[in-house]
């Protein structure tokens, strides 16, 4: 019988190329959420001309794709009960997203927190924190880990996940190392829920974990 996979919600997916990643390395991607229609648009190509199914619960772009609505009210309630729907089969689910990043961009304006695209970082921690899935993955662009007047803001997110009971590991990538012919360095933010850290005794295996491949 084959062990069902790890079950991914996947917010900001852009044209899916992370979520790709994700699905090469053996996980089920379930949600994608993507605010701006025309990469929705890419994504739904993209998955279909690589025979590629759809996710299991759907494709949420334009308005239900805005993660700071998916923090209040009944879009919040809507998320907890499919969450809570994916653990049916599996009984571990991640979060994974990159949000847009030009306020934190060396290049970009660097209005930081204060900028519309700025805020939607807090978001999707404030949304990592509510939900609390097993794991998840932030990524984002040096400028907010190497930018002083940034980097404050990124503690600041630490610590509220920290205080969530997520184990936290970051690390600044180059994709050159990686074998991509460009130079593109990104913030990579990893953290692993105190639960599921529990759950992985090796000495006492509990049927909670036995979907891990």
């Amino acid at each position: 019988m084959t062990k069902p996979k790890i079950k991914i919600f996947s917010f900001f997916a852009g044209s899916g190329f992370l979520d790709l990643g994700f699905e090469l390395s053996g996980f089920e991607i379930v949600y994608v959420n993507e605010l701006y229609s025309p990469f929705m648009e890419a994504y739904r190509y993209s998955r279909k001309l690589l025979k590629l199914s759809s996710p299991e619960y759907g494709y949420h772009q334009g308005e239900k794709g805005d993660v700071k609505q998916l923090v209040t009210g009944k879009t919040a309630l809507n998320l907890g009960e499919l969450i809570k729907d994916a653990r049916k089969d599996c009984h571990i689910v991640g979060f994974i997203g990159g949000p847009p990043c030009p306020d934190f961009s060396i290049g970009g304006k660097n209005r930081g927190i204060h900028g519309d695209n700025g805020q939607l970082s807090g978001a999707y921690i404030e949304l990592i924190c509510q939900q609390q899935p097993d794991f998840f993955l932030f990524e984002n662009v040096k400028g907010l880990y190497k930018t002083n007047k940034h980097r404050l803001f990124f503690e600041t997110l630490k610590s509220q996940l920290k205080d969530a009971n997520y184990f936290l590991t970051e690390r600044l990538i180059n994709a050159i190392e990686y074998g991509v012919p460009q130079t593109r360095e990104r913030i990579i933010l990893i953290g692993f829920h105190r639960n599921l850290i529990n759950a992985l005794n090796f000495n006492n295996q509990s049927k909670n974990i036995d979907c891990i491949n």
